[in-house]
């Protein structure tokens, strides 16, 4: 994201909220399993903002 700073992401597993916005994301998994997820704006995975979700 930082080479591409102008890059938007249209994805249907995203949403993308201005500060101060809230929003929902609904995930349904498939397989039992440990998945990451991570903002992609820039400087944002580098201050935190990422986790990572177990499905069993």
């Amino acid at each position: 994201m930082r080479k591409m700073t102008g890059m938007e992401h249209a994805e249907p597993n995203m949403v993308t909220l201005a500060p101060g916005e809230s929003g929902e994301l609904v995930w349904r998994f498939t397989k039992a399993g440990t998945f990451d997820f991570a903002c992609l704006q820039p400087g944002h995975f580098e201050a935190g903002m990422m986790g990572k979700v177990l499905v069993k």
